[in-house]
């Protein structure tokens, strides 16, 4: 059994497919793509399919990636290019390799969000989320297995940028990911809205990076 790890991109309308579909759709799309497929021994035999660091619903990405095991050796860009073969519209394999890192490598990972407060200027709404960002601390309640608790979001905001583009705004940041602690922009905004009172308009996020601890591509 050969490890494989293939890289897409997830956008348009894709983005409202769930994980648990994205999971169906790949092991699917592998079928009929005709990749010679490891899988599981059992009663209920399936396709060994992994995710390192699924996606949220309704965010974009450009940067997932899916792990499997090959039955028998199979080119990178022929797997690539028989997958793009197959699969829906809104993803889109870009490549494909043996897996360098451990999904427990992941520990950030970078965001593009565009958004909009009502009735608000793009430079103004800008004015508003750096007076926001600006606090010395910012409390968030983070839901997990266990029930809600309480994290403090100040010190896990990296690489915060904000400016005007075009009537929206574009606020690109890097959060924790991963096994350990795993933050995403939407609860930064709630944040947001918690304690200002002001809503967001409208809002598109998409992923547009995975890094390792020592701040590598996740490969």
């Amino acid at each position: 059994m050969e490890p494989m790890r293939v890289f897409y991109q997830k956008t348009d309308t894709a983005k409202y497919i769930s994980h648990l579909d994205i999971n169906r759709c790949f092991q699917r799309a592998m079928r009929r793509a005709g990749i010679p497929l490891w899988y599981t021994e059992g009663f209920n035999p399936h396709a060994y399919l992994t995710f390192p660091l699924p996606l949220a619903l309704g965010y974009e990405s450009i940067c997932e990636c899916v792990d499997f095991r090959l039955l028998e050796p199979m080119a990178p860009n022929e797997i690539v290019d028989r997958l793009n073969g197959v699969l829906p519209m809104g993803l889109r394999a870009y490549a494909a390799a043996k897996p360098v890192h451990k999904a427990a490598d992941i520990a950030s990972a970078a965001y593009e969000v565009r958004l909009a407060l009502p009735n608000t200027s793009a430079p103004k709404a800008v004015q508003i989320l750096e007076a926001f960002f600006a606090q010395p601390e910012i409390i968030a309640m983070k839901r997990t297995k266990k029930g809600e608790r309480e994290i403090s979001l100040k010190e896990h905001l990296h690489g915060l940028a904000i400016r005007p583009d075009g009537g929206e705004v574009l606020l690109c940041v890097k959060l924790p990911a991963g096994s350990g602690l795993n933050i995403n922009p939407t609860l930064v905004l709630d944040a947001f809205t918690q304690q200002t009172g002001i809503p967001i308009d409208w809002l598109a996020v998409k992923k547009t990076a995975v890094l390792t601890k020592e701040e590598k591509n996740f490969a």
